[in-house]
């Protein structure tokens, strides 16, 4: 009898074991009742309840699934658009790679070449070139932002020392949308030079009409340099928006948005949703002011979490 109680308890242990490394394999964590606390959401004066936190973090270089294989555990079947992954575009080199350092340790390392990528298999256009991860439709619900939904996004991303801007769009992240006008994305990380400065700013595009700059800090105050961003968003015709940019070395804040009553939805339907995007996207229309050498951008700690605002 004691025998047979030893064996059991032991079966008992290998399948809670067990449970718990499929739960961690699924790159999907669900968390409620608990209120977000990381080291820059003190930043924020709202407080919520996550609903859902889908994570996605690199494994090490040479070590574990391929970049390309964790992101699609992440975010579905196509939710990558390097170059490499379509015919006829710069297929002989992979654009996202593993990577470690003594800051943030595991990482993704997205790249660009100036004069080799193109805009995925659309070789009409040739203005502009494209390394980016994203949600899609066919993603999970948890990583699309829908109508009166709160959203917080965290990662963080480093900016190689010597990469340069043009007066045209250098997208970092963007959140777009998908459904209704979708064309231009509604919030972007971004290069570019304004009137002869570099800098990197926050930018939001309204509905029809001009997009307004919500913060900006000079490009030197990032190249070569980790930083840590938050970003809460809730998705409505007039919604709002708090994200901050924080410098790791000697946490200053490079970007500081508060907005509200902004437009922030697109949908004319409820399964249309808002998509984050990451990577390097850029205009390469002003080549004399981009480097022909290989560009890098690293990425790491993504973190999407639907939320539910407490109210005060």
């Amino acid at each position: 009898m004691k025998i047979y109680r030893a064996l059991l308890i032991i079966a008992v242990c290998i399948l809670v074991v067990s449970c718990t490394n499929n739960t961690n394999l699924s790159s999907k964590k669900q968390v409620t009742h608990k209120t977000i606390n990381t080291e820059i959401s003190k930043h924020d004066a709202q407080e919520f309840t996550v609903l859902s936190e889908i994570i996605l973090d690199a494994d090490g270089k040479d070590a574990g699934l391929s970049a390309y294989d964790l992101i699609r555990r992440f975010g579905g079947k196509r939710p990558i658009e390097s170059p490499d992954l379509y015919p006829g575009n710069h297929t002989e080199v992979k654009h996202i790679l593993e990577d470690s350092d003594n800051i943030v340790g595991n990482h993704f390392v997205f790249l660009s070449h100036r004069d080799k990528d193109r805009d995925r298999n659309r070789f009409d256009i040739t203005d502009r070139q494209r390394n980016e991860i994203k949600a899609y439709d066919r993603s999970i619900d948890e990583l699309k932002g829908f109508e009166n939904e709160t959203m917080v996004y965290k990662w963080k991303f480093k900016i190689n020392q010597d990469m340069q801007i043009s007066k045209r769009f250098s997208h970092f992240f963007q959140l777009k949308a998908k459904g209704g006008n979708d064309k231009k994305p509604m919030i972007t990380i971004s290069g570019a030079k304004r009137r002869g400065v570099d800098v990197i700013e926050v930018r939001h595009n309204p509905d029809n009409n001009k997009g307004t700059i919500l913060d900006s800090s000079s490009w030197q105050d990032v190249q070569g340099e980790w930083l840590s961003v938050y970003c809460r968003v809730t998705y409505a015709d007039s919604g709002s928006i708090r994200l901050i940019a924080q410098r790791m070395s000697d946490d200053k804040i490079i970007l500081d948005v508060e907005g509200s009553n902004l437009d922030l939805w697109r949908g004319a339907s409820n399964r249309h949703f808002v998509r984050p995007k990451w990577g390097i996207y850029r205009s390469i229309v002003e080549t004399k002011d981009l480097r022909a050498e290989e560009e890098i951008v690293r990425f790491a700690n993504f973190r999407v979490s639907k939320v539910s605002p407490q109210k005060n």
